[in-house]
């Protein structure tokens, strides 16, 4: 497809372009600088010889997208369309790279790491959920690391309101693509392959899935060198077992992977809170804070966290209270359980060991309390 726009065009009259980013068959991204303000802007325009219906969704996705405000959210500053009909969503400018730039050089990414990128994500997408948007197209292009003023890495998810029709997802017809065509497709779930329309946050869910599968095995759910050949491989076809691919990957996260792929959205983590609250176990102390908010979005309920309690002698240390509007069910029960595993059962070897340096550090610290008074 021809960019519907080239660098020097200005766009409402506000929007010069200064470059084209790239262009194909599901629409073109532009770089460019407002004419008043000191602002430099994406500019995402949509599919040009989309149905004015599809079009006006599009339009309406993105008005709702602007009160997304979020830190994990790429803001969405202006909507509107061309003279020539097609639609366009500018978005605040970013600097760093996506997932698929540093997958092509890392290959994989190591769990901890990978978690917490996807504990982000989830950020993003619960607040996308309780206002009432699905994404329907995540993919690692779109889980930007992005570097803030102050050179700390932020990962923003792109493309909230900018969902598209697959091509021949109507007719049943699909053209031949390559695999490095593919993007999107290769992490959509079955309902999604066939409609843009009939879905629901469940598939925004499967697509997580699909991206952590990506990070941790080096590889997507499923492969194919064509949509034609990928779709049916999504609607019926197995995913090999994660921890096949790659050793270290645990149990517990082989069947939170497994769940998100379901191929029946009602077998799938009911929520991205829900999804979040099971990859808990295996987040960075950060991650826990993605949780929680994830959670707080959502309205749903986060099952305590077992917290040792810090001997106080001599340490001047005491357990960190839980924030209330995170408390959720007593943890005197022990960790709560789901079909994912135990929610609290995170790195009990370190936690023995850190409570037993720290009751060691206490009694040395009691023993020379005595022998001090002794030798007074």
């Amino acid at each position: 497809m021809n960019a519907p726009v080239v660098a020097g065009d200005v766009i409402a009259e506000k929007y010069r372009v200064d470059r084209i980013s790239g262009s194909g068959e599901l629409g073109t991204v532009a770089f460019a600088s407002h004419l008043v303000l000191p602002q430099r802007v994406a500019i995402e325009l949509l599919l040009a010889d989309g149905s004015p219906e599809r079009v006006e969704r599009s339009l309406r996705e993105a008005r709702a997208a602007v009160a997304l405000k979020g830190e994990h959210v790429a803001r969405v500053l202006d909507v509107g369309q061309l003279a020539s009909g097609v639609a366009y969503i500018v978005t605040e400018h970013l600097d760093g790279q996506d997932l698929s730039e540093l997958l092509r050089s890392r290959g994989r990414i190591e769990l901890s790491e990978a978690i917490d990128w996807v504990l982000q994500a989830c950020v993003a997408v619960a607040e996308a959920h309780a206002a009432g948007i699905v994404h329907r197209d995540l993919e690692p292009a779109r889980l930007f690391l992005a570097t803030t003023p102050g050179g700390a890495t932020l990962l923003k998810v792109l493309g909230f309101g900018a969902s598209r029709e697959l091509p021949g997802a109507s007719d049943g017809g699909a053209p031949a693509q390559t695999r490095e065509d593919l993007g999107a497709p290769l992490y959509m779930s079955p309902e999604r392959m066939r409609s843009s329309v009939a879905v629901d946050a469940r598939a925004d869910v499967w697509s997580l899935g699909a991206i952590l599968y990506r990070l941790l095995t080096g590889r997507p759910p499923f492969e194919a060198s064509s949509l034609a050949d990928l779709a049916p491989r999504i609607a019926s076809a197995a995913p090999a077992l994660p921890s096949a691919l790659r050793s270290d990957i645990p149990p517990a996260i082989d069947r939170v992977l497994l769940c998100c792929l379901e191929k029946d959205p009602a077998r799938r983590p009911t929520s991205v809170a829900e999804l979040a609250i099971a990859l808990a176990p295996h987040a960075s102390a950060e991650g826990q804070d993605h949780v929680e908010r994830a959670a707080r979005l959502l309205g749903a309920t986060l099952p305590t966290r077992p917290r040792a309690s810090l001997p106080t002698i001599g340490l001047g240390l005491s357990a960190r209270p839980r924030p209330p509007e995170s408390a959720g069910p007593s943890s005197e029960a022990g960790p709560v359980t789901s079909r994912y595993g135990a929610y609290g059962a995170q790195d009990t070897g370190r936690n023995r060991a850190r409570i037993a340096l720290i009751a060691a550090v206490a009694s040395l610290l009691a023993i020379l309390g005595v022998a001090a008074t002794q030798l007074r």
